[in-house]
């Protein structure tokens, strides 16, 4: 455990590529190798014990590769898939029974399941226990999001995927993420703050989305985990391990809070009692 890293943190945001792709059309970027013995020594140069790899839309959806990182590391990995509302049960069973414990919806690159597929996907994956990961701005699908939020457990990823404001501007993020914490069980992954101001260093764009992670913080502190987005696919820049550890401090200063979010919230999401 490095200094200011509580025991049992987790990154509950990554992806792992071996091999080639599948091929899907239109593609968002060529995979590359990033399997997951490097995956395990970035969390090991951050101090985390747990990660958790989300299949890459390069990858649709094939999990193969997932399935077998989940399988060699079953203690300190779990996995989110991309399937559609019409998998069969045991394809179903065998993603769990790897340690899969969420689905993925998404209309920023090709290969993911749909937003749309969301109300249909809550319903097929709640009785296991799963949540719905969505990657998409909450504003293009507000109504669709705030009533999900009351059928099952959805993370917004990447702090709601909102650009981040201008110096001295409201974030306009922050009463959207307010409305859907309120709204039912709905979570936020702080992550991505490349992603949200690109062409800034991670831990200079995490600055500006203070008040955004404060918010998210005050409304729904026990909603709340943290990702590395590793090993940053399609990137504007490249986060290093120093930047990832001043986004931290940045976050999550409070020592309380810190655990809070990378361990017992990251836990009770990713069911590791299971």
């Amino acid at each position: 455990m490095r200094p200011g890293m509580p025991d049992g943190a987790v990154d509950v945001h990554a992806h792992v590529m071996t091999g080639p792709a599948p091929g899907v059309d239109g593609a968002a970027y060529a995979p590359f190798e990033a399997p997951a013995e490097e995956f395990l020594v970035h969390l090991d140069e951050l101090g985390l014990a747990r990660g958790v790899i989300v299949n890459p839309s390069v990858y649709g959806g094939d999990h193969r590769v997932l399935v077998d990182a989940l399988r060699a590391h079953p203690d300190r990995l779990r996995g989110v898939a991309v399937i559609g509302a019409d998998i069969d049960d045991a394809t179903l069973a065998v993603l769990h029974e790897a340690g899969v414990r969420a689905c993925r919806v998404q209309d920023r690159f090709a290969g993911g399941a749909s937003v749309t597929e969301l109300p249909a996907l809550l319903d097929r994956v709640g009785a296991l226990g799963w949540h719905v990961e969505i990657w998409t701005d909450p504003r293009e699908h507000l109504d669709l999001l705030r009533d999900a939020a009351r059928r099952g457990r959805i993370v917004l990823d990447h702090l709601g995927l909102i650009p981040a404001p201008a110096p001295g501007d409201p974030d306009q993020a922050v009463p959207v993420l307010r409305e859907l914490l309120a709204a039912g069980d709905c979570w936020v992954t702080l992550s991505g703050a490349y992603r949200l101001s690109p062409g800034e260093p991670e831990a200079v764009a995490a600055r500006a989305l203070r008040e955004r992670v404060e918010a998210v913080l005050s409304a729904a502190p026990d909603r709340v985990v943290w990702g590395s987005d590793w090993p940053y696919v399609a990137p504007p820049t490249v986060p290093t391990p120093a930047d990832h550890r001043a986004v931290l401090d940045t976050w999550l200063p409070d020592p309380d809070q810190r655990r809070q979010v990378l361990v017992d919230n990251a836990a009770r999401l990713y069911r590791w009692a299971d």
